[in-house]
């Protein structure tokens, strides 16, 4: 890494808020274990998980969903029924749901050509223009002719991110992706300032810089990654099976082919459009091994300050971290089967 030093403190602030204190039980379930139901019809569930989903999610286009009602008959062996709002759902088809709801969605976005490229997407190729973007928000930020104090946020958080970025890409994104796979509404920090429209514009420019460049074919590819470990992790369907379903339901759903091969190579978060990540393989990290042990000790230095975790505990950990980003995310489930827990009540 060039200026390795000025780069590590220019990523200490984003380290520091990422990595710090988590509400872990902000969030309970809002769905009671299916006890004393006739749990023998699966596709009916299936069509209830959906109409559920639906609710919700309006503009989710369950037509297409029609092609797969096989597939997800086969899937479902191993999902758990929960009771949520007086019906009967498969939580992990839920799940699936929602990636789907954001992978149909973020095709259409990529496709459409008036509306993408979008937020740092529309620079990031070109590191020219990230070092004019750059100066333009460094120069509302300090010198003669710089935005009033009131308005400066969005520039200082611009110039700091870029800034960042064209000292090393690689690092850059890795540390604005972990966004992705934690909860952000957990974070401490996150609640310090009770100024709803504070945190409102903060997501904003989260959302900005995470809007970032990737096409329909790794998109689909992204896909297949996560559905794919969704089975063999979540749903406890064999590996051969498992790559099976998964190249036929991207032929139905997407009408294209998915190479097994990538499931086995090492899966990293590759792009992303706000806050849905964008998965990829390859056959090597794109992290070199000093990066690799700058990203080590950092954390551990943080989790540390709040916590006696031994040498030993945390490394597990962040191997898993490191390596396994899709398993990450895949712990996230759609906000609405909880609620909040009530004694975080007082912190909005």
């Amino acid at each position: 890494m060039s200026n390795k030093k000025e780069l590590q403190d220019t990523l200490q602030n984003l380290l520091s808020s990422i990595s710090g204190d988590y509400y872990i039980d902000y969030y309970l379930p809002d769905f009671k274990p299916a006890n004393g139901f006739n749990l023998s019809d699966r596709n009916k569930i299936i069509i209830n998980t959906i109409k559920k989903y639906k609710e919700y999610h309006e503009d989710f286009q369950d037509n297409k969903i029609k092609s797969i009602i096989e597939e997800l008959n086969e899937i479902v062996k191993n999902d758990t029924v929960i009771y949520f709002e007086d019906s009967l759902i498969y939580r992990e088809i839920y799940k699936i749901l929602f990636l789907l709801d954001n992978t149909f969605n973020a095709i259409e976005l990529v496709n459409n050509k008036k509306a993408y490229p979008c937020g740092f997407a529309k620079v990031q190729s070109d590191l020219k223009k990230v070092e004019l973007f750059r100066e333009h928000n460094k120069n509302n930020v300090v010198g003669d002719y710089r935005l009033h104090k009131s308005l400066r946020g969005q520039s200082r958080f611009r110039n700091w991110f870029t800034t960042i970025y064209i000292k090393n890409k690689t690092l850059a994104k890795f540390y604005t992706h972990m966004f992705l796979t934690a909860d952000l509404v957990k974070v401490k920090d996150f609640h310090e300032d009770k100024d709803k429209e504070v945190n409102e514009k903060l997501l904003l420019e989260l959302e900005f810089i995470l809007t970032q460049r990737t096409i329909n074919s790794k998109i689909i590819k992204s896909f297949g990654i996560l559905i794919y470990y969704e089975m063999i992790k979540f749903l406890s369907i064999d590996r051969n099976s498992a790559e099976v379903n998964t190249e036929v339901i991207i032929d139905k759903l997407f009408e294209s082919t998915f190479s097994g091969h990538e499931l086995h190579r090492v899966i990293e978060i590759k792009s992303s459009l706000g806050f849905f990540p964008i998965f990829g393989a390859s056959k090597i990290s794109s992290l070199k091994s000093d990066e690799k042990q700058f990203i080590h000790d950092k954390i551990f230095k943080q989790i540390q300050n709040n916590t006696d975790i031994t040498t030993e505990e945390f490394e597990p950990f962040f191997d898993s971290y490191i390596r396994t980003p899709h398993i990450q995310f895949l712990h996230k489930y759609p906000v609405e089967l909880f609620r909040q827990n009530p004694k975080y009540s007082s912190i909005h």
